[in-house]
């Protein structure tokens, strides 16, 4: 499993899965950003303590969610998904920039998805 990083970008490479309805191997653009980089703002040290805390939970949830979306196309562009102390808000957008590159797994061509995936990142704290 690829354990994924706080506010940067990462490629997926996704095998051909007949069994799991995937047709074709492809390259998915996906991101954690904490909840400021939208803003240009550097991550919170909760922000921080979150993800260092759970970040092999978040990768292994965002991996998770690119091959259910594979397999199943219609799931929803947005939704939110609840850890023990975070919130995961994901986002599915549109994405371009995969086109210019080309991909190769050994001596296959890979295609990059025509989607990407956001997912933020919120801490959440019990009142105890």
């Amino acid at each position: 499993m690829l354990r994924l990083n706080l506010n940067e970008v990462a490629l997926l490479f996704i095998p051909k899965n007949t069994q799991l309805g995937i047709r074709d191997a492809c390259v998915v653009q996906v991101i954690v950003r904490s909840i400021g980089m939208a803003f240009n703002r550097s991550p919170s040290v909760d922000d921080c303590a979150t993800f260092f805390c759970y970040a092999d939970e978040i990768s292994s949830v965002v991996q998770n969610v690119v091959l259910g979306h594979l397999a199943c196309p219609d799931i929803p562009a947005n939704f939110v998904l609840q850890g023990e102390r975070y919130l995961l808000r994901a986002n599915r957008k549109e994405c371009n920039t995969g086109k210019d590159y080309w991909f190769k797994w050994g001596k296959e061509v890979i295609n990059a998805s025509s989607e990407k995936w956001i997912f933020e990142m919120v801490p959440t704290f019990d009142n105890e």
